[in-house]
């Protein structure tokens, strides 16, 4: 597996195609021109328009969480890629593995909890496999290429490396001698912000198929509140086999408590970031980061999207 190669993009391609302010350099120069940016602009814009004209107010509602919570996936794949790092200068390798997997498993999902064939029971529950297999066949595959990693390969690396250290435990490092395994962790980086880009692209295209339909916000109505929690928490938030109640994150419970007072508007990740920020690790406890991992990962998230 190799690093994709940096073509010259002197011009913006899909920024032209929305009236928000974006940054999507790294998916510009993997498509490769302003015609193929259209052409993948058009094709993914009727797939979310079909899909929006069965909509609902709740099924507003319930994307507008889906936005959400593909941006809350971007700011775990930043934090683990950063995680992992660390860990690997710390030559922690059963950490660092660990970490740069899961780094990309957030990052793929962060992408397919925006995909317009996927309903939510089947996002919430998917396995490690299908996550990989809809994604590489979503996006790598195809006449229109715009992930310039081979997801595939490189999922497969890091989930071995990942069981190998998880499972059978060396006792000593021995992948060095092997250049394709030892360099796995190396396209991490690059490939979460190609990622974040994607579902920023994509959360923008549903926003544009949304709006055309008058279908940009809604209220929850009154008899689905309890509906919408549920569906709130499968979202957000894992149930303990042991207990009745989901366990939510204070943020997560006021979003809700927000989204079923106020309303839900359809906000693309480039516009609720700042909301996000806010929220993002501010409520203090002895496990919080510090601040300096926080603000790199706050500015890392912002700059991709920007």
């Amino acid at each position: 597996m190799t690093e994709p190669s940096l073509k010259r993009w002197p011009q913006s391609g899909f920024e032209e195609f929305f009236e928000y302010n974006s940054n999507f350099f790294h998916l510009n120069v993997n498509v490769g021109s302003m015609v193929e940016c259209k052409r993948y602009h058009d094709e993914w814009l009727n797939r979310y328009s079909y899909a929006v004209q069965s909509w609902t107010e709740y099924d507003v509602a319930i994307w507008s969480v889906r936005c959400r919570q593909s941006l809350k996936l971007s700011f775990s794949a930043t934090y683990f890629a950063i995680s992992s790092g660390d860990a690997r200068r710390s030559k922690v390798l059963a950490s660092a593995y660990y970490l740069a997997y899961y780094s990309m498993l957030h990052a793929m999902w962060a992408v397919i909890f925006l995909h317009p064939d996927q309903p939510l029971h089947s996002i919430t529950e998917i396995g490690h496999s299908k996550l990989a297999n809809v994604f590489h066949s979503s996006f790598t595959q195809g006449k229109i290429k715009i992930i310039g990693y081979d997801t595939k390969t490189l999922v497969d690396n890091l989930r071995f490396l990942r069981e190998y250290y998880s499972y059978r435990m060396p006792l000593n490092s021995l992948f060095s001698g092997d250049k394709e395994l030892s360099r796995a962790h190396a396209y991490l980086g690059g490939f979460v912000k190609q990622s974040i880009q994607l579902a920023n692209l994509h959360s923008h295209l549903l926003r544009k198929a949304a709006e055309r339909r008058g279908f940009a916000s809604a209220s929850i109505p009154f008899h689905q509140h309890e509906d919408f929690k549920r569906d709130f928490c499968r979202i957000n938030a894992k149930e303990h086999p042991a207990r009745n109640t989901p366990l939510l994150d204070p943020a997560d419970e006021y979003a809700q408590y927000e989204y079923l007072k106020i309303g839900c508007d359809l906000m693309p990740l480039s516009l609720e970031y700042d909301h996000m920020f806010d929220d993002y690790m501010t409520y203090m406890d002895d496990m919080r980061p510090e601040q300096q991992t926080i603000a790199t990962i706050r500015r890392l998230v912002g700059n991709v999207l920007f």
